[in-house]
């Protein structure tokens, strides 16, 4: 039986590429989000928070086609419970990463991702 490393210099060796994605099919398929340096490197904002706007980010680009599904859905993509989702939303709008307009009762919020570098 052959090992992995064997199996992959033969896919792959003669490659003039220095990074092989292997499997990148999966990977195009489920798609992928970019998550802004300023926010990822910005020291103002938690962990928490920083993985709820790049969820938030994949609301936004992905499939979903911009819906947001709610709080509770949120928590559950973020494997976290709904009061980190709260704090970390809270923090997103303080530190100007979002903004949450309420249209009304009985309708959605509309979140609004910024893109200003802070």
């Amino acid at each position: 039986m052959k090992s992995t490393q064997e199996i992959l210099l033969e896919k792959y060796g003669n490659s003039d590429k220095d990074i092989i994605l292997d499997g990148a099919d999966i990977v195009s398929q489920q798609g992928y989000t970019l998550i802004p340096n300023y926010a990822l490197h910005n020291h103002k904002i938690s962990g928490n928070a920083k993985l709820v706007y790049a969820l938030l980010l994949s609301y936004a680009w992905g499939e979903k086609n911009s819906v947001f599904p709610g709080q509770e859905k949120l928590a559950e993509d973020c494997g976290c419970s709904l009061r980190t989702i709260t704090t970390a939303i809270q923090e997103l709008k303080n530190n100007k990463f979002v903004s949450i307009l309420r249209r009304g009762q009985g309708k959605t919020n509309l979140y609004v991702l910024h893109f200003i570098k802070r």
